[in-house]
C-alpha cells in the first residue's frame, strides 16, 4: 500500500501584507516515490501550495502534513528531509563559487571533508557542471543557474524534492537537459517530486500524476497526465493550454477520427499514417 508523503487540505494562507490565499476542493496527495506535477493560471495558488508544502508559508486554516509533520511548526524536522529550487534562483546561490554552492547544503550533517568532496564531486558529474567549479554564481547562464540550484538540491539526496517552475526562462534544449536530469535522479533513488511549470509539454514525460487548479484555487482534477491533458473543457476552465500534440488529437477526435493520445511524435505519426490508409492506428 502506498504511504502518502504529502497531504494538505482546505489550505488557507494569509500573508503578512493582508492577502489571502485559499485552496480547496479535492484534498492535495503525494505517494512516496510519486511525481507530481500542479497545473493551473497564475494566481491560483500553485506558490502558495509549495511554499506550504516546504513550511516557508503558515496555514491559518487546514491541514498541511509533509513526512509526518506540519511544516511550518517542524520546519527543522523536515529541512534535512527536502530540497527545492523556488522561482527566485538567485536568492539559492549564496556561495562565492558553484562549487562551494553545492557544499553548503552538506554543511552540519555530520559528514567528513572527503564525504562533502564525493557528494560534490558525484553531483557535479551528474550535472556536467565539473568546468564550472570555480565560476561565480551570478556569472552563469539561466540555465546553468537552473542546474547548480537543482544540483544543490539534489547533492543531499532528500526524499521529497519541490520545483517551483524549474524551466521558466529556459530554451528549448535547457529544459530538455534538465528534464532529463530530473528522471535520472528519479529514476535512482525514487524520490518523491512536486512542481508547477507552465511548460505543459514536459509534463507527460515528466510526471506520474496532474493536479488541475482553477483561477479560483479550486482542486477540480487529478489523473496521469493522458487523462488530464484529454480533458479540454476542464482545462479550458483552468485556462490551461495541453500540449500541442495533444491539442491535434483533440481536434481529430472532434471530427470522429480518434488517434491514441501520445506525447511522442513518432508514435503520432505513425497512428496518423495507419489512420490514413485506413489500418487501425496503434499505440
Amino acid at each position: 500500500m502506498a504511504h502518502s508523503v504529502v497531504t494538505v487540505e482546505h489550505l488557507h494562507v494569509r500573508y503578512p501584507d493582508g492577502r489571502e490565499v485559499a485552496i480547496s476542493g479535492a484534498p492535495f496527495v503525494v505517494d512516496e516515490g510519486e511525481r507530481v506535477a500542479i497545473l493551473g493560471p497564475n494566481g491560483s495558488g500553485k506558490s502558495t501550495l509549495l511554499r506550504a508544502v516546504l513550511g516557508l508559508a503558515r496555514a491559518t486554516a487546514g491541514t498541511v502534513d509533509v513526512l509526518g509533520h506540519d511544516p511550518a511548526r517542524d520546519f527543522e524536522a523536515i529541512r534535512p528531509r527536502v530540497g527545492a529550487v523556488l522561482q527566485d534562483v538567485e536568492a539559492q546561490l549564496l556561495a562565492p563559487t558553484v562549487g562551494q554552492d553545492l557544499a553548503l547544503g552538506l554543511a552540519g550533517r555530520g559528514l567528513s571533508r572527503s564525504e562533502v568532496d564525493q557528494r560534490v564531486e558525484t553531483i557535479a558529474r551528474s550535472f556536467d557542471l565539473v568546468q564550472l567549479m570555480d565560476n561565480v554564481p551570478h556569472y552563469l547562464s539561466g540555465g546553468e543557474r537552473r542546474k547548480v540550484a537543482l544540483a544543490g538540491a539534489l547533492v543531499t539526496e532528500p526524499e521529497l524534492v519541490v520545483l517551483d517552475e524549474p524551466f521558466a526562462g529556459l530554451d528549448p534544449r535547457s529544459r530538455r537537459e534538465l528534464t532529463e536530469l530530473i528522471r535520472a535522479d528519479h529514476d535512482r533513488r525514487r524520490m518523491t517530486l512536486i512542481l508547477t511549470t507552465h511548460e505543459v509539454q514536459e509534463i507527460p514525460d515528466l510526471v506520474d500524476t496532474v493536479y488541475l487548479l482553477s483561477e479560483e484555487g479550486v482542486l477540480v482534477g487529478r489523473g496521469s497526465p493522458p487523462e488530464i491533458f484529454s480533458r479540454q473543457d476542464l482545462l479550458l476552465a483552468c485556462n490551461v493550454e495541453p500540449p500541442p500534440l495533444t491539442r491535434l488529437l483533440a481536434a481529430l477526435a472532434e471530427r470522429g477520427e480518434r488517434i491514441p493520445i501520445s506525447n511522442d511524435p513518432d508514435e503520432v505519426a505513425r497512428a496518423l499514417l495507419a489512420w490514413r490508409e485506413g489500418a487501425p492506428a496503434r499505440s
